[in-house]
């Protein structure tokens, strides 16, 4: 998949598209089609307005990914996105009451529900305090492929965050090992209450959404905010 793919089926699954042209167009002063160093020093002096040349010139070397000496649209909505993830990996680290991991330095926020994704929630929940996730051996409980363990484990921890989806009282225990609607809503009221962006973009709204590249876009949003490292690769 090439990284223009990758980032439009992004901006789909959170439906900004418009707003990301909007955003490219307005800082395309000339009207090129790209972004020169100046366009783009302009544009990062909105948000930080005491920002100097050399770390804006450093910045637009990052974001510049193919060394063109310009940015594309692509480029330009890969770099906002993670501006955005970082941003929310930050506010996580100091409300989140969930376990941060220590996680592959690589993990891609493209919405692919593969092993690397599973991986990695498997990671993440083998070091929360549920029941299950307190006896579980991570060389066998990390491997790849869900099973009703993981499944377990994920609803265990979905029970223990006081969702609405998850109320007990009204629906009986989430943790019956399999991945029904109401295991999806309450995982999804989960991210959108830790505040993965595609979930914040998209509202309460989200809360409906079945459990698809979008929910698996902000998915791996979230297990990147409660990793120990601080690298994002978007």
């Amino acid at each position: 998949m090439s990284q223009s793919k990758s980032v439009s089926e992004k901006l789909q699954a959170q439906g900004r598209e418009k707003e990301f042209r909007k955003m490219f167009k307005e800082a395309d002063v000339s009207g090129d089609g790209s972004l020169s160093f100046e366009e783009i020093y302009a544009f990062l002096k909105k948000d930080k307005p005491n920002i100097g040349e050399r770390p804006a010139m450093m910045m637009f070397s990052r974001i510049d990914r193919d060394h063109s000496g310009s940015i594309d649209f692509s480029e330009f909505t890969d770099f906002t996105l993670s501006m955005e993830l970082l941003e929310a990996k930050k506010k996580a680290s100091k409300a989140s009451n969930l376990k941060p991991w220590d996680g592959p330095e690589q993990l891609k926020v493209n919405g692919s529900w593969d092993r690397e994704t599973r991986l990695a929630l498997q990671e993440f929940l083998a070091v929360q305090d549920t029941p299950t996730a307190k006896v579980v051996k991570p060389a066998a409980f990390v491997g790849g492929q869900m099973n009703a363990q993981h499944i377990i484990v994920l609803q265990e921890l979905l029970d223990q965050c006081g969702l609405q989806a998850a109320d007990a009282s009204q629906h009986g225990s989430l943790a019956c090992g399999f991945w029904d609607e109401r295991t999806t809503k309450a995982l999804n009221e989960l991210l959108l209450n830790e505040g993965a962006p595609t979930a914040l973009h998209i509202g309460d709204g989200f809360l409906a959404y079945k459990f698809g590249r979008t929910s698996v876009l902000a998915l791996q949003e979230f297990l990147t905010m409660m990793r120990r490292t601080r690298s994002i690769n978007s």
